[in-house]
């Protein structure tokens, strides 16, 4: 079995003699790939943990949240609970530089106390995933980080710790601006 990601011209591959192997071994495999072309651990973690349960979502039922399809910023983020862990409370107005593995800035605002503001300068290199629903799952600029559904913000900058993604909405006025609902 042989499996390669190519990445910005860079090819990271596993390779085994045998033919097949089982799932936990070939999942093991695959994070190790996507660690090795430098996504962040624990951003590999979640996003395989999301995927198992988005496709094993069948199993728990209760566990499903629904959620609108409204185009509108303001209409998207009511009903959305504030946080209130006790914690950490978001200081709003506040701003988090993040580098890229390229030393291209990311910026982190908080805009509510569920809502921050992922931005950066959209270089048309931009990639990400979607829910069968067409929602956004994923964003993936060049160089990262990585964000998707499940990712704890604090592995991002520790002073968002405590965050984590449960919605992402791109700003279709400004290329390169995402709004993450946490929780």
């Amino acid at each position: 079995m042989k499996i390669t990601i190519e990445l910005h011209e860079e090819k990271f591959t596993y390779e085994n003699e045998h033919i097949s192997m089982g799932m936990s071994e070939l999942t093991e495999k695959l994070c190790g790939l996507c660690i090795a072309a430098g996504y962040h651990p624990d951003t590999v973690g979640d996003c395989f943990y999301d995927k198992g349960r988005e496709m094993t979502e069948h199993l728990y039922p209760d566990d499903n949240d629904d959620y609108d399809d409204d185009n509108s910023m303001i209409d998207w983020m009511k009903g959305e609970e504030d946080i209130h862990s006790g914690v950490y409370e978001p200081e709003v107005g506040k701003s988090f530089v993040v580098k890229s593995r390229y030393g291209d800035m990311r910026l982190f605002t908080i805009v509510a106390k569920n809502c921050v503001e992922y931005s950066f300068k959209d270089d048309g290199h931009v990639g990400g995933s979607r829910d069968a629903d067409g929602s956004l799952y994923s964003i993936d600029p060049s160089g990262g980080p990585f964000i998707s559904i499940g990712t704890m913000l604090g592995n991002m900058h520790k002073d968002l710790e405590g965050l984590t993604v449960t919605k992402i909405k791109a700003d279709e006025n400004k290329p390169g601006v995402y709004y993450l609902t946490v929780k």
